[in-house]
């Protein structure tokens, strides 16, 4: 006879397929949110700082903020669009 009266405990756990929520869905899901916060920032930071040029010192960078603004936007959306893959 045994101690647990004939039950036998599992060792694994197996998901259930009939609920979606798993470890990809939730990390699908954080990348999409830090992904599109990264594009965030980098279009606020892109934005505020051409506001806070000077008009005459516009036009010298202009290239370097919109380099700076896009590969922000870039990699945002890349983390986005992954996270959107996976979940």
């Amino acid at each position: 006879m045994s101690p647990l009266g004939g039950t036998a405990l599992a060792a694994v756990f197996t998901p259930n397929p009939d609920h979606h929520s798993t470890w990809s869905g939730f990390f699908g899901l954080a990348a999409l949110v830090i992904g599109c916060a990264i594009a965030l920032i980098g279009l606020y930071a892109a934005i505020s700082t051409w506001r806070g040029l000077e008009p005459s010192r516009r036009r010298g960078q202009a290239l370097p903020v919109t380099l700076t603004g896009g590969f922000f936007m870039a990699v945002g959306l890349a983390v986005a669009a992954f996270g959107v893959w996976i979940f």
